[in-house]
């Protein structure tokens, strides 16, 4: 083969070679395909297999959750940070409506920076799922022109593929209300919820509340995040105590990881605010990561 033919041939060869990230773009592609259809376990099933290849989903569940006798307060860079947060949720908890009025009262924003909040918040939510190995399967940023309309009720919100024991929540919790004697069967319900999910729920749940902290020093009114967490904690039963130890864990590890993945949030935040498809997310966090481990 003469010099010319074999650069031809070499040429063909690397115009039919596909990288990893354009085999994790059409693949990921397929994952949007099967969310907008409803078909969730497909995507996740699909998500699962592309962890597995070289060079695609790495980032996807490679988080790992500290164990519970391990206290990362203990750590002195992340410490103020996860006790701050923790000090919010207890005032949440203890004042939830004069907390939130008097905050409304005290911080003046403009719709440009609420709107920005939002989506470094659900950031967070998405972020923490993706790492802990829960599939984000839809997500909502308002447009700034709405919160200017309705600043005081428009947000965002991300949905989960795993997360469908809230409904149950929801209806417990009402029954609650109705009935004071059926508190007395909460704790039988506890063996219906696997502990690997209340512990990636926890951090997925304060994942907006602790971005807000790194960012801003405080949480600028996403209580119901709050509320939902000790919603679900009370169906299962838990005591105060249960419920306070349980919590700091959380903030920890959450803290933990958003500190860790600072610039993969960013990235995702961005694609976020844009409005693109949970595949490109998703392709914002591992090319964030892969650049930061280079």
């Amino acid at each position: 083969m003469n010099s010319s033919s074999y650069l031809q041939a070499s040429r063909v060869m690397v115009l039919g070679a596909k990288s990893p990230v354009d085999r994790r773009r059409r693949s990921l592609e397929r994952v949007n395909k099967e969310l907008s259809r409803g078909n969730y376990e497909t995507a996740l099933s699909l998500v699962k297999q592309l962890k597995s290849k070289h060079g695609c989903l790495s980032a996807f569940g490679s988080a790992k959750l500290l164990p519970k006798k391990l206290d990362m307060s203990s750590k002195s860079d992340l410490w103020s940070l996860i006790d701050s947060v923790s000090r919010n949720i207890e005032s949440v908890y203890v004042q939830e409506d004069s907390v939130r009025i008097s905050k409304e009262e005290e911080t003046k924003t403009s719709p440009e920076e609420d709107w920005f909040a939002v989506v470094q918040h659900e950031s967070g939510h998405f972020l923490v799922g993706y790492l802990l190995g829960v599939l984000p399967r839809y997500y909502e940023i308002p447009t700034l022109e709405a919160i200017r309309q309705n600043v005081s009720s428009v947000t965002g919100r991300v949905e989960f593929v795993g997360f469908e024991f809230l409904k149950q929540v929801g209806a417990a919790n009402q029954l609650m209300k109705d009935d004071r004697d059926s508190r007395m069967n909460l704790s039988d319900t506890q063996g219906n919820l696997f502990q690997e999910t209340l512990n990636n729920f926890s951090c997925v749940i304060l994942g907006g509340m602790v971005t807000e902290h790194i960012l801003f020093g405080y949480s600028e009114g996403f209580y119901s995040d709050v509320v939902k967490l000790n919603d679900v904690l009370r169906w299962l039963g838990f005591t105060e105590t249960e419920k306070e130890a349980h919590i700091r864990w959380a903030v920890s590890n959450t803290v933990s990881l958003l500190h860790s993945h600072s610039e993969a949030r960013v990235s995702l935040a961005e694609a976020m605010a844009k409005a693109k498809p949970i595949g490109a997310c998703i392709a914002a966090i591992e090319s964030a990561i892969s650049r930061h481990q280079i």
